[in-house]
């Protein structure tokens, strides 16, 4: 698929599933509050990456897809797993446990049991940490033989645009979940498979 429908489709994302969540009112807890903060930020980084490469601003969107990723996971991890105190001791400032916890934690539930989150972390940490820092990936991608340029081949933007709405719908789908709104992830669901399925 070329890059121009990979926007078209992002930006239909975006515009049936943020009417659908923005808004909501629901009963909270700090529980609740911690994790639809950060799977809302999940989804806002979506758009934020949506921005960007729409711009033609391509190293910063693929830096985004790592925080991406973390803060979906984060968000999952602390509507799932975490205890009351790490929620306390997170609201206060302290970090969350390192990612590989995170996903272990959340795989040994039956939402996560497909592994997929720690099939993405296997296979790209290196590249999403290499996005985000500064690395090599995102040197090769500029540095032409003669000139200073920005060089992403359009499958790979298209693969992140891709990549990117696909953690929308998971984090979507989770704040569904947590402040348990009847339908809203099937709708959710059926706007994504209608674009890209």
């Amino acid at each position: 698929m070329d890059l121009e429908s990979q926007i078209a489709k992002s930006a239909e994302w975006m515009a049936g599933a943020m009417p659908l969540l923005n808004g909501i009112r629901f009963e909270t807890t700090n529980r609740r509050r911690v994790a639809v903060a950060l799977l809302h930020l999940s989804v806002e980084h979506q758009t934020g990456i949506h921005v960007l490469v729409d711009n033609g601003v391509i190293g910063s969107a693929f830096a985004l897809i790592r925080p991406q990723f973390e803060t979906f996971v984060c968000g999952a991890w602390y509507h799932r797993c975490a205890s009351d105190k790490e929620v306390s001791v997170f609201i206060q400032g302290a970090e969350p446990p390192p990612i590989s916890q995170l996903i272990s934690a959340l795989e040994n539930l039956e939402a996560f049991d497909g592994k997929l989150l720690s099939s993405v972390k296997d296979s790209a940490w290196r590249n999403l940490c290499d996005f985000t820092h500064g690395g090599t990936t995102q040197v090769k991608a500029r540095v032409t033989a003669d000139e200073i340029a920005s060089n992403y081949k359009h499958e790979h933007i298209g693969g992140i645009l891709q990549s990117s709405t696909a953690l929308s719908l998971l984090a979507s789908v989770e704040i569904a979940s947590v402040i348990e709104v009847s339908g809203l992830a099937v709708k959710l669901k059926t706007l994504h498979a209608r674009l890209y399925e």
